[in-house]
């Protein structure tokens, strides 16, 4: 009986110790859009992730809810560029950048700072 115990209580164990990887993990992330001067959320703002690499196929975008947040998912790991748009291309008005590491199965949030579009500056142009 005791034998019998223990060898139970080690499987379980073992069995225990063992872990197992998630085949198919999702990478959620939620951009969060403030404006630069007083941190106020901003809703209804163009939110676009891209990867910053030649051959790019990955584009993601969604636009900012009531309380300045957009939710988004990839199915792979990627360093996404981020930026965040009011106005027409190539007329924006504000705009912000910034980037975010995607991790498996972990809600990241990123917040991006708007701020009034310059267009003798560089912005995040990545298209």
């Amino acid at each position: 009986m005791k034998k019998t115990f223990f060898f139970l209580l080690g499987l379980g164990l073992i069995a225990g110790a063992c872990e197992f990887d998630d085949l198919n993990p999702e990478y959620p992330f939620t951009i969060v859009v403030k404006t630069y001067s007083d941190s106020t959320r901003v809703q209804n703002v163009l939110v676009e992730a891209a990867a910053p690499v030649p051959g790019n196929k990955v584009w993601l975008s969604g636009f900012t809810n009531e309380d300045g947040e957009v939710n988004l998912k990839y199915d792979e790991a990627a360093t996404l560029s981020i930026r965040a748009s009011r106005g027409e291309r190539p007329d924006y008005t504000w705009i912000g950048c910034a980037e975010i590491r995607l991790l498996p199965n972990q809600q990241v949030i990123k917040t991006v700072y708007l701020e009034p579009y310059d267009s003798l500056l560089i912005g995040c142009s990545f298209d």
